[in-house]
């Protein structure tokens, strides 16, 4: 996934921040930073391959053009999850599944003691189906700290306060970890 040149214009822009960085140094230093994140968040929220490039691209362009114009963005990483949040949200109706892996399939590599492998395929399972029984929001505040977003760039990505982030990440790890001591 390599950022399309014709998405950045054909000059750059001659605005500088107070370091000498170009807007669009700043944009293709972000690009590659994150692109891999966003694209990922989108691949989770249940879009194929294809579309999550394209609705990668789209946060990036409208990142460009917010700075082209002027606009301050005060935290990159968060604006361009909740950029790519919302365009989620306007192209694609379905709720967001946790990733969907086959408890069977997860753990396919060949073990010499079926005994360990039987207990981690049914430890697997049971995570899978606690995870499963989380509310959209537990698992969607989940998904995004793993990806290593902090609590205030959840919020910001999620649109709720940093104390909502912290009770939903705090509820799910809960029940995570009672769904794996049973």
């Amino acid at each position: 996934m390599d950022l399309n040149p014709e998405m950045l214009c054909q000059e750059p822009i001659a605005s500088e921040d107070a370091t000498g960085v170009t807007v669009r140094e700043q944009v293709e230093r972000t690009y590659e930073a994150e692109r891999g994140r966003i694209y990922s968040y989108l691949l989770y929220l249940g879009f194929p391959a294809a579309r999550a490039q394209e609705l990668t691209q789209d946060a990036f362009l409208k990142l460009y053009l917010n700075l082209s114009a002027g606009k301050r963005v005060r935290n990159p990483r968060a604006w361009l999850y909740r950029v790519a949040h919302n365009l989620a949200l306007r192209s694609h109706a379905r709720e967001e599944e946790f990733d969907e892996l086959d408890p069977d399939t997860a753990l396919a590599d060949e073990r010499p003691d079926p005994e360990r492998t039987l207990i981690e395929k049914r430890r697997a399972s049971t995570l899978l189906h606690a995870v499963r029984q989380l509310s959209p929001r537990q698992r969607n505040c989940l998904h995004l700290r793993v990806q290593g977003l902090g609590y205030r760039e959840i919020a910001e990505v999620i649109g709720i306060s940093t104390s909502a982030v912290g009770e939903f990440l705090r509820r799910a790890t809960e029940r995570l970890k009672g769904a794996l001591d049973e």
